[in-house]
């Protein structure tokens, strides 16, 4: 793709985002995953807002399988669109479903020069960890299925609401943390924190090696959105989702 069309691709995307409408982008012609990034990166620039981390999309089988997806695919995280303190939130026409996922704060820059990334140094890297709901959607009237239109269109990300700061527990603790979500109170279903590739540091494991292949890392206070620990919940107005993350606390939200 030339960098022109790339450009417009972008600047179209960013439109609908920033209005939330859909576009009739024909997503699925991309050829790569570098062209897929591009667009992305460049789509993020013409939003002009500060960032303030990264999500990510596809770290389970189960969220894969229902995504189309054959890889986990990230996106940097606008700074309107990390939400804390919200217990409302209004969908917009191209939300497809929220995650419940685990949201790590950044302690320092990682990996830092000739460090090596695995779980050990990223739980040194990483402060604290807390639940979060991550809304995700495309921009695209048409749903294209693959991995390429998914990291094009944000990597899916449409919010991320942050729960209440967790107490203190070890990170690595977490992998043993089992999640049930509710709507209107009544159990919907649960899920393992093991889900999201074994341990959701591996989650921040994964996502820092992918910064560094691009000489990028990890900055003091971003924050990492783990991606789906359940199922991909579909959720309409009117609905009230609450989430219990065992020792990180309890996030709700009611949907408008």
């Amino acid at each position: 793709m030339y960098f022109e069309l790339k450009d417009a691709t972008a600047d179209i995307l960013a439109k609908s985002r920033r209005r939330e409408d859909l576009c009739d982008l024909p997503l699925n012609l991309i050829a790569s995953e570098k062209e897929a990034y591009d667009i992305q990166a460049i789509a993020q620039d013409a939003l002009g807002f500060a960032r303030k981390g990264y999500a990510i999309v596809g770290t389970s089988d189960a969220s894969r399988r229902t995504l189309g997806l054959t890889t986990p695919v990230f996106s940097e995280i606008p700074a309107y669109a990390l939400l804390e303190g919200v217990k409302e939130f209004r969908l917009p026409p191209e939300t497809i479903g929220i995650q419940c996922e685990f949201m790590f704060t950044v302690r320092r820059a990682y990996p830092e020069e000739r460090e090596l990334i695995n779980r050990k140094t990223a739980s040194d890297a990483m402060l604290a960890c807390r639940p979060a709901i991550g809304i995700i959607g495309r921009r695209t009237r048409r749903a294209f299925i693959g991995d390429y239109a998914a990291i094009a269109d944000f990597g899916l990300h449409v919010a991320t609401i942050c729960g209440d700061p967790a107490p203190r527990i070890p990170l690595g603790e977490v992998a043993k943390i089992d999640v049930t979500t509710f709507l209107f109170k009544h159990s919907v279903f649960s899920g393992e924190a093991s889900s999201v590739m074994g341990d959701p540091l591996n989650a921040v494991v994964w996502l820092a090696a992918e910064l560094a292949a691009k000489g990028r890392q990890l900055n003091p206070n971003d924050v990492v959105a783990t991606g789906s620990c359940t199922k991909i919940l579909q959720v309409w107005a009117g609905q009230h989702l609450a989430a219990d993350f065992g020792p990180l606390g309890q996030i709700e939200c009611i949907f408008s």
